[in-house]
């Protein structure tokens, strides 16, 4: 678990909570697995004993006494790896405000009963050794699969598709916690069913709860898609009286004061060159860099999509997007250093945009939006070479 949410390519929020604790599902991928399997060897190990009535045996406890006599140290570590799960996090999540999720907690400690329980019931049924490892594998390609296929609400029933979330503004969608929690009752329920039944003809109607309960939280998630979030209310953010209005989440609040310089400095800037700014910024990460808030201003400049000609035909406007959002960011006051970091193309590009910076403002003013226009349309090719604007007109 430890390893897992260490990787560098972890996805996470850094120093927001929302995001930070709705990783520990995806984490608990490992110990529900071996919760399953282990609940599978007690019911199994139970059963061979034949202690206990429908396992051979005469006890006087109810089977299902039994099990949850048989199953508590299961339970117990289970518990304890979800606080580990939140131990493995807890410091992306170092200096911000507010504190972890506790519907995320609950939900990840109701999965751990949920599939111990299940697994037992299934160790209590199936004959052999090849249970053990066969709950094992099942419980980890149900928890871990589903994200690679569609439909895209079949990933929401897991829980542990809370992973993907969250972006700044977003937060959980209340439906991405209540669908698995319904269907982790339904596994419960089947589970009880098939530790008590003594016939056949009744284990049977096992299925019925696990149907019921995906009746009900399918229909809850099928709206979501892939994303177990929402938008974030704006009436959390603080916003400036300047132009660009900075607004700001709660947890970037401590950076208002350099945000908002940058974003003004950047924005008189690129006016000289007759460059608008949108009418309101919001960075994205909690304590950005400058070279955070730069990227982030350029990318509210640049058109977000290609213009709807370009899934017809030729785009020729395509090769200009690289270069205007590299000039962008470096007459905003970025750093060349720092866009060459991002940009892996032997340094051709920025070559390219420092010729162009080395020209007088209006011809600036006109490569940049000569070759803008030949983003957002099909009919004009733009003009590249800073060369044919040195002497005035392209």
């Amino acid at each position: 678990m430890w390893l897992f949410s260490h990787q560098p390519d972890f996805a996470v929020t850094e120093g927001y909570w929302e995001s930070v604790t709705a990783q520990i599902t995806m984490i608990g991928i490992v110990p529900l697995t071996m919760c399953a399997a282990a609940g599978a060897w007690e019911g199994m190990r139970l059963k061979r004993s034949r202690l206990v009535a429908g396992g051979g045996g005469t006890s006087a406890r109810p089977a299902l006494i039994v099990a949850v006599s048989q199953v508590s140290p299961v339970l117990g570590v289970g518990a304890g790896c979800t606080v580990w799960a939140l131990v493995c996090v807890a410091e992306r999540a170092e200096g911000a405000i507010g504190g972890p999720d506790f519907g995320v907690i609950a939900l990840l400690v109701l999965l751990v009963c949920a599939y111990t329980v299940f697994g037992f019931a299934l160790g209590w049924i199936l004959p052999g050794l090849l249970t053990v490892p066969g709950v094992a594998t099942v419980t980890f390609l149900w928890l871990a699969y589903p994200v690679a296929v569609e439909p895209f609400w079949l990933r929401q029933l897991n829980g542990t598709n809370t992973g993907e979330c969250c972006a700044l503004d977003r937060v959980l969608d209340s439906r991405a916690l209540l669908a698995p929690a319904v269907t982790a009752v339904g596994l419960v329920a089947a589970a009880f069913i098939l530790i008590g039944a003594r016939s056949l003809t009744r284990r049977t109607l096992a299925v019925v709860p696990v149907v019921l309960t995906v009746a009900v939280a399918v229909p809850l998630v099928q709206p979501l898609g892939f994303d177990p979030s929402k938008a974030r209310s704006v009436s959390e953010l603080t916003c400036s009286g300047g132009r660009p209005r900075v607004c700001l989440w709660p947890e970037q609040r401590e950076s208002a004061p350099k945000v908002e310089t940058w974003v003004q400095h950047a924005a008189a800037r690129l006016g000289r060159f007759g460059v608008a700014v949108p009418s309101s910024f919001r960075p994205t990460s909690v304590r950005p860099s400058e070279a955070d808030v730069l990227t982030s201003l350029v990318g509210g400049i640049m058109p977000d999509s290609m213009p709807e000609c370009a899934e017809r035909g030729p785009w020729p406007g395509e090769k200009a997007y690289l270069a205007l959002g590299m000039w962008l960011e470096l007459t905003a006051g970025g750093h060349a250093s720092d866009v060459a970091d991002r940009i892996d193309d032997g340094g051709k590009s920025l070559a390219l945009v420092q010729r162009v910076r080395s020209l007088p403002v209006g011809a600036q003013s006109r490569w940049y939006h000569d070759n803008l226009t030949a983003l957002i349309s099909c009919d004009d090719t733009g003009a590249l070479d800073p060369g044919a604007y040195a002497g005035g007109s392209p």
